[in-house]
């Protein structure tokens, strides 16, 4: 069964990450601490989504190394995403809803697959660009399903 299934959830997926990378730059207005922490953390991972999504659509050439490179950082920001989460953590110009605390195990989840995902990209990157784009759309699924439970709605 085919990880995507049609070129149009692809543009799909990559326009989650376009934008989501899009609204970060206002959302950081304010922030400080850990709040700041975790938000340039997850910038890095947009970013990082955004770069794998042009190799594996075709929009740059494809680069096993650098796709390693690349889903490797991926894995170490995700391992990290419980820590830069602490208890209370919701004040100032945070997109953190509740439900994080509230479903802990939930988000806590979230970030280890999105970890083991990109895992498996890193290991498996010189396998090719199909391969590369299954786990890369498993991958966004990850982060959007996060998106959808445990951060507040663009306005």
């Amino acid at each position: 069964m085919p990880l995507v299934k049609s070129p149009i959830s692809t543009m799909a997926l990559l326009g989650l990450v376009f934008v989501a990378s899009m609204t970060a730059v206002d959302a950081h207005k304010g922030a400080t601490g850990v709040v700041m922490q975790r938000m340039m953390s997850m910038k890095g991972m947009g970013e990082g989504m955004k770069e794998l999504a042009a190799m594996v659509t075709g929009k740059a050439p494809y680069d096993a190394a650098k796709a390693k490179t690349i889903a490797t950082t991926i894995k170490e920001h995700a391992v990290s995403i419980p820590k830069q989460f602490p208890k209370d953590s919701i004040k100032g110009p945070s997109e953190a809803l509740p439900a994080i605390w509230e479903d802990w195990d939930g988000f806590k989840g979230h970030a280890d697959s999105l970890a083991g995902l990109a895992d498996k990209l890193a290991g498996s990157a010189e396998s090719g660009k199909a391969v590369a784009l299954g786990l890369f759309a498993q991958m966004g699924k990850t982060c959007s399903g996060c998106h959808q439970d445990y951060r507040k709605k663009k306005k």
